[in-house]
């Protein structure tokens, strides 16, 4: 179960980035999400986003993201493996929740959980 589902990159200038991806890989198809964001994919199959950041610090993306079942319990079980919560769980409209935990060299994992999959 525990596929990627998300990758994203933070960019500086959203236009200039998906410029760029979509003449990497021409068959991604692009569209606004929310403010600062652009998702794609191909077809109906969702990859991922480009996220606009004042901040971009080179090498510093992409982040990926995990499918799972039970968000609360993912995150709890990241904690007792070593690792933290980063943030609480937040809703992302249309899709579920979502959150991010460090692993225990503090890199980021984040954790979706589709709407269909809430209890």
């Amino acid at each position: 179960m525990h596929t990627i589902c998300h990758i994203e990159f933070n960019v500086s200038d959203l236009a200039r980035s998906q410029a760029f991806f979509h003449g990497l890989f021409p068959n991604w198809e692009f569209r606004s999400f929310i403010e600062g964001m652009v998702v794609f994919g191909i077809g109906d199959q969702h990859i991922g986003g480009l996220m606009k950041s004042d901040n971009i610090v080179a090498g510093n993306s992409p982040s990926v993201w995990f499918q799972v079942e039970d968000i609360d319990a993912t995150i709890t079980r990241a904690a007792s493996l070593g690792g933290s919560a980063q943030d609480p769980k937040q809703p992302v409209p249309g899709v579920g929740w979502s959150a991010t935990v460090h692993d225990p060299d503090g890199n980021n994992v984040g954790l979706v959980q589709f709407a269909s999959q809430d209890s």
